[in-house]
């Protein structure tokens, strides 16, 4: 191999390794979304998980990844394993939520109480058609 092929070949294996390395900090320490004050796409738990459970590939690009504010029923109310507080929205059918983890603990409220819920939404995780379990819609950071 001439000196210079060679010059040329580790010269952009070390271009690539650099350009690798700065998208790779610049995504580590990319800020987080600002839920709290971020614009929403409105919609009601119903309707979210029925778009979900019908058209999931249109129900992933309207609303993985995009901050919601969803109305509902609230069913239940929990913690993870995190001691993040968790609710649980109803979705008219049993069994199936909106599960929403929560950024900070929300005291004031009650399983049968209406809510809205701002929140990035992070997708559908369907059930156990064999065993009659449905999914559930999960939300993350929510306020």
């Amino acid at each position: 191999m001439q000196p210079k092929t060679r010059k040329l070949i580790l010269t952009s294996i070390a271009a690539i390794f650099v350009i690798a390395a700065a998208v790779v900090y610049w995504q580590w320490n990319k800020p987080h979304k600002n839920v709290e004050d971020a614009d929403a796409i409105e919609i009601n738990a119903v309707d979210l998980y029925r778009i979900f459970t019908s058209d999931s590939a249109k129900a992933r690009l309207l609303y993985v990844d995009k901050v919601l504010k969803v109305t509902g029923e609230i069913d239940k109310i929990s913690f993870n394993q995190q001691a993040q507080q968790v609710i649980l929205l109803k979705t008219g059918i049993d069994a199936a939520y909106i599960n929403c983890t929560m950024e900070k603990k929300n005291n004031g409220c009650k399983s049968g109480e209406k809510i809205a819920i701002k929140a990035i939404c992070s997708g559908y995780i369907s059930g156990d058609a064999d065993m009659g379990l449905p999914g559930d819609v999960f939300l993350i950071r929510g306020y």
